[in-house]
């Protein structure tokens, strides 16, 4: 079975009113998420093989700490294209990768983001976990996905289970 980790980057901020959208920083808030979450999915196992990573500013800092509490030999590619993605753009990307990948992460923005964790989010899907998700995919939320069938290529059609919701808040108080 196929596994699809779906996560935001955490909370960033600006420099100025001149500074783009792209080039955002992670607060120290969101820097803080990011090692709570990262730590969560080391402990759970919960390792991709392959992160597809927006290039944006705050989305490569999220995955410079992810890397940093996980265990090496995750292969990592930083996509300009993964910035702002649809749903669709997001799906398109997935559906190319190799079979041989067990778990893959995509670390990016939403909408795209959270509106591809729930259509993702098939039948058999934990219901109070879907039910958190439909509240919204705050920064540094991780969305977990165990796909139908055993083809990147074919997850679209078969859909999946939403298994895990992770807000970073609740790590802390639990």
């Amino acid at each position: 079975m196929k596994r699809l980790l779906l996560m935001r980057h955490g909370q960033a901020g600006w420099d100025s009113d001149e500074q783009n959208d792209f080039d955002r920083f992670l607060t120290p808030r969101g820097q803080a998420d990011n090692k709570t979450v990262g730590g969560w999915m080391a402990a759970q196992s919960f390792i991709p093989d392959i992160a597809l990573v927006s290039e944006a500013c705050r989305t490569a800092q999220t995955w410079d700490i992810l890397g940093k509490c996980i265990p090496a030999g995750t292969t990592v590619q930083l996509l300009e294209e993964l910035y702002l993605a649809s749903p669709g753009a997001l799906l398109s990307y997935i559906e190319k990768l190799d079979d041989d990948i067990q778990t893959a992460m995509i670390l990016g923005h939403n909408p795209g983001l959270e509106s591809l964790a729930r259509l993702m989010s098939g039948p058999g899907s934990d219901e109070a976990t879907a039910e958190d998700l439909r509240l919204g995919m705050p920064p540094a939320g991780l969305a977990v996905i165990e796909l139908n069938g055993d083809s990147w290529r074919t997850m679209s059609a078969l859909g999946g289970q939403l298994t895990h919701f992770i807000r970073p808040a609740d790590l802390k108080t639990a």
